[in-house]
């Protein structure tokens, strides 16, 4: 054997051990999917003087409580932004560790919708601890009409890590009009989790009862989310409240992040954000929970 082809196969044998190791790298390990939701707390604020997109989307339901009661899709046109909904931990609990890669990127951008009322009553456990301290265990409501869609965005370019996008982008919510039984009122002492508004003090705030909506996930178009990830999007589920607080007052990039909107060309918007209007905290429907561990 020559000298020159001894040194090409020992290159090539230590090529080959190499691509034989184990992949290794920073992904996110996703948490328990009642993890992941017991921490889904966005805090709202409007989007004023935008205009109607006109963006006709089927919407079916994800939810196996609503799957179960047999509500059907339902066809809708997109309207104009309204809200953008940041995540926000409440008073002192902080998300777990690996709960809050995931959380601090759940960004919607809400439009509004029309459509047919579903005159559903629903019984609704909190899964937050702090609302469920503050406001008791549970509530119970009736859903009418639908009012919103909200939607996965990204805020001035800074887009999530793939990992964590891969669930984020998929996040679509339905919010409907309720009509609670319950009158609430809370003091929050309210901390932006996204790294865009990190840098913002705590605001003390005032959530003002009763509930407003309830938020349900959907699929867009027929396309349902990924098998690895549908699990954290069927129970991803918030009931909003009003909210008293400081506005956002903040002029921001809003780029879409759901498969869906982006294969339709609707474009990145620049937006003024606001008054806070609301905040949705998560619940679980008629004693039907999250699978994995708190």
């Amino acid at each position: 054997m020559s000298k020159l082809v001894r040194p090409a196969i020992v290159w090539a044998l230590l090529v080959g051990a190499f691509l034989s190791l184990p992949a290794t790298g920073n992904s996110q390990a996703l948490p328990s999917v009642r993890r992941f939701v017991d921490f889904l707390d966005v805090r709202c604020y409007r989007i004023p003087n935008q205009l109607p997109i006109n963006v006709p989307l089927r919407l079916d339901h994800l939810n196996p409580v609503l799957i179960d009661q047999g509500v059907p899709f339902e066809d809708v046109v997109l309207q104009e932004a309204q809200d953008l909904c940041v995540p926000v931990q409440k008073d002192n609990l902080v998300p777990p560790a690996d709960t809050l890669p995931f959380i601090r990127f759940v960004d919607w951008k809400c439009y509004g919708i029309q459509g047919h009322s579903l005159d559903l009553p629903l019984h609704l456990d909190h899964l937050n601890p702090v609302i469920a301290q503050k406001l008791g265990p549970s509530d119970d409501v009736i859903v009418r009409e639908p009012q919103q869609l909200c939607v996965p965005v990204a805020k001035n370019n800074a887009f999530p890590p793939a990992d964590i996008r891969h669930l984020i982008e998929s996040l679509d919510v339905k919010c409907y009009k309720v009509e609670p039984k319950q009158v609430a009122s809370a003091d929050l002492r309210l901390k932006h989790l996204n790294p865009l508004f990190a840098g913002l003090p705590v605001d003390n705030t005032v959530l003002l009862g009763p509930a407003l909506q309830l938020c349900v996930p959907v699929a867009k178009n027929k396309q349902i989310p990924p098998d690895d990830v549908l699990p954290y999007i069927q129970f991803s589920d918030v009931l909003c409240y009003s909210l008293r607080g400081t506005p956002l007052n903040q002029n921001l990039t809003l780029t879409h992040l759901n498969p869906v909107l982006i294969g339709m060309g609707l474009p990145p918007e620049n937006v003024f954000v606001g008054d806070s209007d609301k905040i949705c905290v998560p619940v679980a429907k008629n004693g039907k929970f999250p699978p994995g561990a708190p």
